[in-house]
C-alpha cells in the first residue's frame, strides 16, 4: 500500500453473529425465559472482545514498532488495542467515517491520537475543544470493466423510513420504465423482519467488496442520508470510480467540486420534478485533478502528513 508495509489488526473477517451450539442455546434461552431480546448482541460483543485479545497477543509476541497506526472508527474498538497501539506507534491517527451524533465515544480517546479526522464538517464547529479535522471518504481504485447490467441499486441497513422511501420510489422508477432492472438491498432487522416483493431483504450483509461490485455493476446509484449527520457517503466516491450517478437526498453535496447535476440529483424523494430528465442524460466524465485526490492513495498520504 503507497509504499508502506503494513500491519493489519484485524486480519481476518470478524465474526458477527456466528454462534456456538452453547450461544444459540444461550440466546434462546434469554430471548425466551428471560424476554430478553437483546442478549444476542452481548453475546457477540463477547466474541468480538475474544477474537480483539488474541489478535493482541499475536501483536505483542511480535514486538513490532510503528511509524503510523491508522484508525477507522476508534470509538469501536476496545481501548487496550487502543493504548497498546499507541505504545508502539509514533503517530497514531484516527478517521469517524460516521457523524460524532452516532460515535461520541471517540472523544474519550482523544489523548491518544496525534489526529482525529472527521467526515462532517459540521463536527468540526459542534466540538470546538477538541482538534478536529475534516476529510471526505475515498475511493479505492479499481479496474471499471464490468458491465452496467443494473439500472438503479441500493445497499443499506433496514429502517422504517429507508423501507418505505425505497418501496415508493421502486414504484416512481417503474412508472418511468417498467423494464428497469432495479436491485434495492436492506440488511433485515434481526428482531422486526420486513418482508417485500420490491427490495431484496439480506439476512446476512454484504463484504464491502461485494458492495463494490454491485456499484460497478449500476448505472445509478440510490443515497439515502442519516438524519444525524450531513458527510457524504462512500457512494458518492464509489462513483467516481465506477462513473455511476447517483440520487441522493443529501443536499450538501452540491457544494463539493465534483458535483455536477447531469450526475447528482438532489431530492427529498417526494418532490420528484425532472427525475425523468435525470435518468436520460448522460453522465458527464468528471477531469481527472478533481478525482485524484480522492483517491485512497493521496487521500492517505494526506492523513500522514498532518
Amino acid at each position: 500500500m503507497n509504499s508502506y508495509d503494513v500491519y493489519e489488526f484485524y486480519d481476518e473477517e470478524i465474526p458477527y453473529y456466528q454462534f456456538s451450539v452453547l450461544q444459540r442455546l444461550e440466546n434462546i434461552y434469554y430471548r425466551v425465559v428471560k424476554k430478553d431480546t437483546q442478549h444476542i448482541h452481548k453475546i457477540n460483543h463477547r466474541n468480538f472482545i475474544n477474537l480483539t485479545n488474541r489478535k493482541l497477543k499475536q501483536l505483542q509476541k511480535q514486538n513490532l514498532k510503528f511509524d503510523y497506526c491508522f484508525i477507522i472508527r476508534g470509538d469501536l474498538i476496545p481501548e487496550n488495542v487502543l493504548k497498546y497501539a499507541r505504545s508502539v506507534s509514533t503517530k497514531m491517527i484516527d478517521y469517524q467515517l460516521d457523524g460524532l451524533a452516532v460515535s461520541e465515544k471517540i472523544l474519550e480517546y482523544n489523548n491518544l491520537f496525534d489526529q482525529i479526522y472527521v467526515f462532517d464538517e459540521q463536527d468540526v464547529v459542534d466540538y470546538p475543544n477538541y482538534n478536529l479535522k475534516a476529510i471526505t471518504n475515498c475511493f479505492f481504485e479499481e479496474e471499471n470493466t464490468t458491465e452496467k447490467s443494473i439500472d438503479f441499486s441500493y445497499i443499506g441497513v433496514n429502517t422504517e423510513n429507508r423501507f418505505d422511501i425505497l418501496s415508493d420510489f421502486h414504484d416512481v422508477l417503474k412508472r418511468i420504465n417498467q423494464d428497469s432492472k432495479i436491485n434495492f438491498y436492506l440488511k433485515q432487522d434481526e428482531f422486526h423482519a420486513k418482508f417485500s416483493d420490491k427490495l431484496i431483504m439480506l439476512n446476512k450483509p454484504f463484504t464491502y467488496q461485494e458492495c463494490l461490485e454491485i456499484s460497478n455493476e449500476s448505472k445509478i446509484l440510490i443515497d439515502l442520508k442519516r438524519e444525524e449527520h450531513d458527510g457524504l457517503s462512500l457512494r458518492f466516491f464509489e462513483a467516481m470510480n465506477y462513473n455511476n450517478k447517483i440520487i441522493t437526498n443529501n443536499k450538501s453535496v452540491a457544494k463539493y467540486d465534483f458535483y455536477n447535476p447531469n450526475n447528482i440529483f438532489i431530492t427529498d424523494f417526494k418532490n420528484l420534478e425532472g427525475l425523468e430528465s435525470f435518468i436520460q442524460k448522460p453522465f458527464i466524465k468528471i477531469s481527472d485533478e478533481i478525482i485524484n485526490q480522492y483517491n485512497f492513495k493521496y487521500w492517505i498520504n494526506r492523513i500522514f502528513s498532518t
